[in-house]
């Protein structure tokens, strides 16, 4: 799978080939213009990686951050899963505060820290960004999310909703997909999606 590193890599390529053509054609492009054409392409290469999530949202994250989605990836191990959340910046800020994510397994009211695995790198207005979590456990979660204050103080908790994580040969896994079809069955075609792509050869429900 692209990653957004790797999306906005090539498309900034991608840009730069152009221009480099263009060069021949007309010599009178200015550095404004050539600044604003970077951009739109970023910019389109950054929409089109959210439309293709398998999970959308539209919330508010402090006054900051703009949630947009969230995707769900298997790691090697067939024990550990990547939350990536996907956030729009819709004002910067330097640096740029931590968040934090809780998971409450189904039918508890105990929840338990998801850690963070990537540095929180500055952000520019418009720009997508992606904060990465792991997930050491397979079942379903009703996920939560929030900023991390400057005295340490976890903030506001926003909902990032239910997902379902788990090797498809284990059991587990489908007790959460069953429960995922009960409790939103669009977070269950989600988790299916994901189960697809992560083990294509795999018998799933």
């Amino acid at each position: 799978m692209t990653t957004p590193g790797a999306v906005r890599l090539i498309a900034c390529v991608i840009v730069q080939a152009g221009m480099a053509v263009g060069c021949n054609h007309d010599s009178r492009r200015s550095p404004s213009s050539v600044s604003r054409s970077v951009t739109t392409d970023i910019a389109v290469a950054d929409a089109a990686e959210l439309t293709s999530l398998p999970i959308h949202l539209d919330h508010a994250l402090g006054a900051d951050l703009r949630l947009a989605g969230l995707q769900i990836t298997a790691q090697p191990d067939r024990q550990s899963w990547i939350v990536t959340v996907y956030s729009t910046v819709p004002g910067a800020k330097h640096p740029r505060p931590h968040l934090w994510v809780h998971a409450y397994p189904q039918g508890s009211a105990t929840y338990f820290n998801v850690d963070p695995v990537n540095t929180v790198p500055p952000t520019n207005v418009g720009q997508v960004i992606t904060d990465a979590f792991v997930l050491t456990r397979a079942g379903a979660f009703n996920l939560y999310i929030g900023v991390t204050g400057t005295d340490g103080s976890l903030g506001p908790a926003v909902g990032l909703g239910w997902i379902g994580v788990g090797d498809p040969d284990t059991p587990e896994y489908h007790v959460a997909y069953r429960f995922l079809q009960e409790a939103d069955d669009t977070r269950a075609a989600a988790m299916l999606e994901q189960t697809q792509h992560a083990y294509p050869n795999a018998r799933l429900p």
